[in-house]
Order: structure tokens, then C-alpha cells, then sequence
């Protein structure tokens, strides 16, 4: 197969991902950014919409796997995603492996407790997940291709556990707003910044992602996949933006 063309013949432009990308940003942080004036920044409703993006964006790149692996392979990324969603905003799962009552919850630092706990939680996660994926390959009875068929499933397992990252993206907009008051416009608008250059990054290694991909070609739409790789990967920088502002006392 030529570089630049699917199995169809038809072109791989990037304008598609890009498009992706572009999308997905101006939805969850305009929806954030609404949802937190209208009805308050901490309100239920910009969390639960955070929420409802996020296990959006989780299963589209599910059924538009960008990655020739199989239905186990996705389905353990699916998984771990929504364990990591659940350890992002419910303390049920994470409570496992970080205290209820840690000295960030007694000193009353919540957001910044919660942050750490996640950080616990994906780490356990992508060591969890590393190990379950190399079981699954040993367990094939055809292992052809082996490294990639390995590498495909830790990158969307990791995928899915670092979009939960923008579960934290009501409390970025709540931190940005009350920037001004704190003294802290300057660090929100250089956190900001940094991130919008990463994302710029992301975006230009995503075009030769898309171009030398090797999806699967009984599932729709890869190009969604590899477009959204690059937005659920932003939610480790959605959780980063959050911890730094956090330690300079936003």
C-alpha cells in the first residue's frame, strides 16, 4: 500500500484529523466554560458534562480504532479507560490505592488531593494495563506480529486512561476565573500557553500518524481514532495545567 492512500484508494489528508482535533477542543472547553458561568463553576452540570464528553470521546475512539489490533485488545483499553474516569471522580476505586483521609484532604486542599489520587490511580493503571496486554499476546495462539500487535494495545490502553485527565477541566475553568483575584493571571495565562503549544505539537505528529497508519480495515473511520489521540493524550496536560496552578496556590 502507497503511502497517502487507504485501501479504497482514497486520499489520507490530514485536514480530517486536524478537523477532529479543532472539534473536540472547542467542545469541551466551550461547553466547560459556559456550563461554569451559567450555572457556577463548581455546579454539578459542568462536571457531569465533562463527564458525558469524556465517555463520549472514550467510546468513538473505541469503535474507530485507529490500530490493527483485535476486539480483546480494544476492550481491555475500554476498560481501563473507564476505570480511570471512575478513579478521576469517585473515590470508590481510588480509595484502594490513596488514603480517604490523607493530609491533602484534612489541610483542606481537595482539588490538589484529588489530583495526587488520580496520579496514584493512573500509574497502578498503565502498570496493570502493560501487564494485561502482555498476557493477552502471550495467550494468542497465532503470534505473528507480536510487537506491534503489543504496542497497539498499551498506546490505546494508554490513550483511554489519560482522557479521564479532562474530568478536571470544570476545575481548570474555576481556576482561571478566579486567576485575576489570586494574583495568578500571569501563571494561568503561561500554564495556558504551554499547553496550547503541546497540543499544536500533538496536532503536527498526528498528520504522519495518520498517514503511515495500518488500521484495521473492517473498522470505520480510523482517521477519528487517530484524530482524538492527540485530545485524549491532552488529558494528562489538563491534569498537569491543574497540579501546577495547584502548587502556586490557585
Amino acid at each position: 500500500m502507497a503511502d497517502g492512500e487507504l485501501r479504497d484508494g482514497e486520499e489520507r489528508t490530514p485536514a480530517r484529523v486536524l478537523t477532529v482535533q479543532v472539534v473536540s477542543y472547542a467542545v469541551l472547553f466551550g461547553l466547560a466554560v459556559v456550563l461554569g458561568f451559567a450555572f457556577g463553576m463548581d455546579s454539578v452540570a459542568a462536571l457531569g458534562a465533562a463527564i458525558l464528553l469524556v465517555a463520549v470521546i472514550l467510546v468513538v475512539f473505541h469503535v474507530c480504532w485507529p490500530f490493527r489490533a483485535g476486539l480483546p485488545d480494544r476492550l481491555i483499553g475500554l476498560v481501563a479507560g473507564v476505570l480511570s474516569v471512575t478513579c478521576a471522580v469517585t473515590p470508590l476505586a481510588s480509595d484502594s490505592f490513596f488514603p480517604a483521609a490523607g493530609p491533602l484532604a484534612l489541610d483542606g486542599k481537595h482539588l490538589m488531593y484529588r489530583l495526587v489520587r488520580w496520579a496514584v490511580c493512573f500509574a497502578v493503571l498503565l502498570i496493570v494495563l502493560t501487564i494485561v496486554a502482555f498476557g493477552r499476546q502471550m495467550a494468542r495462539e497465532e503470534r505473528s506480529h507480536l510487537i506491534r500487535a503489543l504496542s497497539h494495545c498499551v498506546t490505546g490502553g494508554a490513550a483511554s486512561v489519560s482522557v479521564a485527565g479532562w474530568c478536571f477541566l470544570p476545575d481548570l475553568v474555576t481556576i482561571g476565573a478566579a486567576a485575576p483575584d489570586e494574583g495568578l493571571l500571569g501563571a494561568f495565562i503561561a500554564v495556558m500557553a504551554v499547553f496550547a503549544v503541546i497540543a499544536v505539537l500533538f496536532a503536527i505528529c498526528s498528520v504522519p500518524w495518520w498517514r503511515e497508519a495500518d488500521p484495521d480495515p473492517a473498522l470505520p473511520a480510523p482517521w477519528v481514532g487517530i484524530g482524538l489521540l492527540p485530545v485524549m493524550f491532552s488529558g494528562l496536560m489538563v491534569f498537569a495545567a491543574c497540579f501546577v496552578m495547584q502548587l502556586l496556590g490557585a
